[in-house]
């Protein structure tokens, strides 16, 4: 793999995230971080074992995994984020790191997880790579990410709406495909490439109160650096023209003055063999 291709994108990805740590919060925790928890239940008995928690942003997974015993470190490329998730939880421990190239030694860590994490990486199977070096063997690695934009109301309803109203090709910067781990195949091939025996793909859900209708224009430039770069990119007759269809559309998912959105993802563990090869 050039490791070069997809660099634009892994600088965008990492600019946007510097700028939204605090409004990315407030946004998500009644979405990703209340759902934490069904994903670390994936990882097993968790307390006294060693963990690292990768594209930690608030750091919901790594107070998780604290909570349940775990000695664990989160980390993010956004030092925003590390900041954030520091003073959220200022009894555990955070650091910046590359997933794709962590500073970790060989063989460290017990645990390891990453929670919709992967679609941010310009080379998520370098990221493969460097979890299955920080593990012990027979280390266990659990991550999730969403379910197909087909399946998954959130971004399928914004393509949609931008492609009805607006423009879908504005030059955002290429990257991998996002929904690469979103189905058992996919997800299978990519893990056991890098040396992991497959354990489970789980499709779970989740319903989520997010914000008023009203609000959903923002709520998707707080939430992802790619939908506000997708929005912010529209010429401006054509962006009002999506931010209303947008607040329309999504009003037929308010309840009680809220939108309340179903939020299916997939949730994948594969192990590190005991001896490698």
């Amino acid at each position: 793999m050039n490791m070069s291709q997809f660099q634009e994108f892994k600088d965008f990805e990492k600019a946007g995230w510097e700028q939204r740590a605090s409004t990315y919060v407030s946004r998500t925790q009644n979405s990703t971080g209340a759902l934490i928890g069904s994903i670390v239940d994936h990882l097993g008995a968790v307390a006294g074992l060693t963990a690292v928690d990768l594209a930690s942003g608030p750091g919901y997974g790594a107070a998780e995994m604290a909570a349940r015993g775990a000695d664990v470190i989160g980390t993010d490329f956004a030092n925003a984020m590390v900041e954030a998730a520091a003073a959220l939880h200022p009894d555990l421990s955070f650091q910046q790191e590359d997933a794709e190239n962590l500073s970790f030694d060989n063989s460290v860590f017990d645990l390891a997880l990453c929670t919709f994490g992967m679609l941010h990486f310009a080379h998520p199977e370098r990221a493969l790579s460097e979890v299955f070096r920080v593990l012990k063997p027979g280390g266990k690695f659990t991550f999730s990410v969403w379910a197909p934009p087909e399946d998954f109301p959130m971004f399928g309803l914004l393509g949609g709406v931008v492609a009805e109203f607006g423009d879908l090709d504005v030059g955002l910067p290429p990257g991998p495909p996002a929904e690469a781990f979103s189905r058992e195949d996919g997800a299978r091939q990519a893990v056991e490439e890098a040396g992991f025996d497959f354990l489970s793909f789980v499709a779970a859900d989740f319903e989520a109160s997010l914000c008023p209708a009203s609000e959903i224009p923002n709520w998707y430039r707080d939430i992802s650096v790619r939908s506000q770069g997708l929005l912010d990119a529209q010429p401006p007759e054509k962006l009002a023209l999506v931010e209303e269809a947008l607040i329309e559309r999504f009003m037929e998912y308010e309840i009680d003055g809220m939108v309340v959105l179903p939020m299916p993802h997939r949730i994948v563990t594969v192990d590190k063999p005991l001896e490698e090869g």
